[in-house]
């Protein structure tokens, strides 16, 4: 595994890119501000994207936060002390952990040392304050951003969740001529996950897919909280797409991962 990846990214060039990315007051956006993906110290290479932030009025107190937050520090919000822990980024599949279980069962690689983000950098709420699907606005706004940052971080993978998310960094590779391998997995929602999750028995799962199984035992930690069903379904699911495309890498179609 590569050490100090994290080291050669200059932090001031980021923030320049968010700063340039800032939505004007016209456009529909609970925060204007982008943020920065979080990036760990001892980085692998992955990036590692959901959908957006979920910035409702059941997230009323995080919006808060955020509002009364200096400039500079909304674009660092994925690592604020102030509103993350150890056990939370703001990026909610990963802090449920059905990103940590998928990314460790699939690509055996350490959730720590995985970079994490959201494609869409902006959220919207509709008149009652629920949250909304990123409109083709933000979308394009994000593709921008993400123009700008990709060839700053330089990922050799990117892993995204959902079909905005798969629709962003698709638009924004073409642009940048990217290199990195990208692998499509579907958003790890509840209400979705939970309409086909219980078609299978957790036991045949995990009978059936030995790479979920053994993070399970390692981490169990990782399936409190509710819901963990859906988590060991989807990691199952990431498990699939990932053998789906090394044995298509086989036919000459695929590049191989180059993790670290």
């Amino acid at each position: 595994m590569a050490k100090n990846r994290r080291s050669a990214i200059k932090n001031d060039e980021l923030i320049e890119a968010c700063k340039r990315h800032i939505l004007s007051p016209g456009i529909d956006a609970v925060v204007h501000e982008p943020y920065i993906p979080y990036i760990p110290d001892d980085w692998n290479g992955m990036l590692v994207l959901a959908e957006s932030q979920n910035l409702s009025k059941s997230s009323s107190k995080y919006v808060k936060e955020l509002e009364c937050m200096a400039q500079i520090e909304k674009f660092h919000r994925l690592t604020s002390p102030r509103l993350t822990s150890s056990a939370s980024l703001g990026v909610q599949p990963w802090d449920d952990c059905s990103l940590k279980l998928a990314v460790e069962s699939a690509f055996r690689t350490k959730a720590e040392n995985t970079a994490v983000s959201n494609a869409v950098f902006w959220s919207q709420v509709d008149e009652s304050g629920n949250n909304k699907n990123p409109s083709e606005d933000l979308i394009r706004h994000s593709v921008m951003l993400w123009v700008d940052l990709l060839p700053l971080i330089r990922p050799n993978h990117i892993v995204t969740c959902g079909n905005i998310a798969h629709r962003v960094i698709k638009t924004a590779k073409q642009e940048t001529l990217g290199s990195w391998d990208h692998t499509q997995l579907r958003l790890p929602s509840r209400t979705a996950m939970s309409r086909i999750s219980g078609m299978f028995p957790e036991e045949d799962l995990l009978s059936r897919y030995p790479e979920v199984k053994k993070v399970v035992q390692e981490r169990p930690e990782w399936l409190e909280g509710g819901y963990r069903h859906n988590k060991i379904f989807f990691a199952c699911h990431a498990v699939s797409v990932v053998a789906a495309e090394k044995r298509a890498k086989g036919n000459g179609d695929y590049q191989e991962a180059r993790i670290g």
